[in-house]
């Protein structure tokens, strides 16, 4: 769909994260980072966060948002391909420790 269509019609807004992804409300469970997820998962990226949604927030937490985003992704996404559903369950129920995992 056209990004134009998406913003016009506030499809962020309203938009319902895929089963398989709303283990992700476990680590973005504010109202702002919500929002985050629903924009990011419907724009492919933040750069218009703060214009598109009115929600006044700094680059550099939307750029910790998104780094975290990324950091459980890929470990959900390891888990899985190396069959660890252990790892996949501990990601799942919101009991990963990303922190320790961040890159500085």
């Amino acid at each position: 769909m056209n990004r134009d269509l998406l913003l016009l019609s506030r499809e962020f807004d309203n938009y319902q994260l895929p089963k398989e992804k709303k283990y992700l409300l476990n680590y973005f469970d504010s109202v702002i980072q919500e929002a985050f997820l629903k924009y990011y998962f419907v724009f492919h990226d933040f750069k218009n966060f703060t214009d598109h949604t009115g929600i006044s927030v700094q680059p550099k937490w939307l750029k910790n948002l998104h780094e975290k985003l990324q950091i459980i992704e890929k470990a959900h996404k390891e888990a899985k391909l190396n069959f660890d559903m252990a790892g996949v369950l501990e990601i799942e129920n919101g009991n990963y420790k990303f922190n320790k995992h961040r890159s500085k």
